[in-house]
């Protein structure tokens, strides 16, 4: 889909380039000169209360806490970040409440799963919030999605997932249940999901203790990072990876486009897969004022190329790539121009049917 391609080349070109990353943090920090003591005013002495919406310990978990002490260093009056989980419908609850409950001033922000802008497109009934009015802050991370097996599933290719029946674990409301779907409608594949399950860490325990065989959709920053001996002592097996292009780390394992031969439903995986490009994004609540909205990007972009955030960074193993909040907010719009034959099939798979 010609839409969703030159999102994809506009927003990896922005995310992957240096020299556009220095320009954007240098128009940050010239235009925060002004606005600075206005912004460090307000946010002198105060707490911001950051959600999470996702469990303790998982991905998301991990970068929030990661960024929230730069931000507080960075963020003019310097005010304490405090993480609060708040999970549900992968990540519809905490954007609901960002919305509609929390205070619109810049004392709450949130880190939600990057299919959340896109909601209102796919499970309109599930959202209390237009995407297009949220303030988005910027994004530590763009993303690659593996699907796997365990090492002794009959399983071992894509093509076998398409000639047996393969049981997995899935989260209700997550990129695990609807890629899962998506491999099986658009690529052949026969996954038997299972979902009730509260999050990755429970699914992957499932998968451990081998109540089922594998998962369908995990970032492999975090694969990596929170099951590094699965990886060293060869416990999965990677299936195939569930994007728009393929992680460089990974040049061996298939792209589910390799096994998606018909255009219409290569249109669908497409902006289907398109927010995996915004990684794991920082929202505001909508009506924050446009200073504080610019101050909060502004120091976002400031710690990320913070000497010691990127040591940190190194320190735990996530990798780290500059997304701005003005790319996330363009491509949350690009997705909602596209064909609306193509977003009906996307809802379809989202809702199970």
């Amino acid at each position: 889909m010609k839409i969703v391609h030159e999102v994809d080349h506009h927003f990896h070109a922005v995310a992957r380039s240096a020299v556009a990353f220095l320009s954007v943090f240098a128009a940050f920090a010239e235009a925060s000169k002004a606005r600075g003591s206005e912004v460090g005013e307000f946010y002198k002495g105060k707490t911001v209360d950051l959600i999470i919406a996702s469990e303790a310990g998982g991905g998301y978990d991990l970068y929030a806490r990661l960024v929230a002490p730069f931000l507080e260093k960075h963020l003019p009056g310097n005010p304490r970040f405090v993480p609060k989980q708040m999970i549900g419908a992968g990540g519809i609850v905490a954007t609901n409440y960002l919305a509609n409950v929390a205070r619109k001033d810049g004392s709450a922000i949130a880190q939600v799963q990057n299919t959340v802008p896109f909601q209102p497109l796919f499970t309109p009934e599930s959202v209390k919030f237009n995407s297009m009015e949220l303030g988005y802050i910027g994004s530590a991370n763009s993303e690659v999605s593996l699907s796997f097996v365990w090492s002794s599933s009959p399983t071992k290719s894509f093509d076998d997932l398409r000639a047996r029946e393969t049981l997995m674990a899935g989260v209700t409301g997550s990129i695990s249940s609807q890629y899962a779907r998506a491999m099986n409608d658009l690529a052949g594949a026969r996954i038997k999901l299972i979902v009730g399950y509260v999050g990755a860490s429970q699914s992957l325990l499932a998968i451990e203790r081998g109540e089922v065989e594998g998962y369908p959709a995990i970032f492999w920053s975090t694969l990596k990072v929170t099951k590094a001996t699965w990886i060293e002592n060869k416990n999965i097996r990677l299936i195939a990876q569930m994007a728009l292009r393929k992680h460089p780390e990974l040049p061996d394992v298939p792209l589910i486009f390799d096994f998606i031969d018909d255009e219409r439903n290569r249109s669908i995986a497409e902006l289907l897969f398109a927010p995996q490009v915004g990684g794991r994004p920082f929202i505001t609540p909508p009506g924050l004022p446009a200073e504080r909205l610019k101050a909060l990007q502004a120091a976002f972009a400031a710690s990320l190329q913070d000497r010691d955030f990127l040591m940190e960074a190194e320190r735990r193993k996530l990798e780290i790539q500059y997304v701005g909040g003005d790319e996330l907010r363009d491509l949350v719009k690009r997705a909602h121009e596209a064909p609306p034959n193509v977003v009906a099939e996307v809802r379809r798979i989202y809702d199970g049917r």
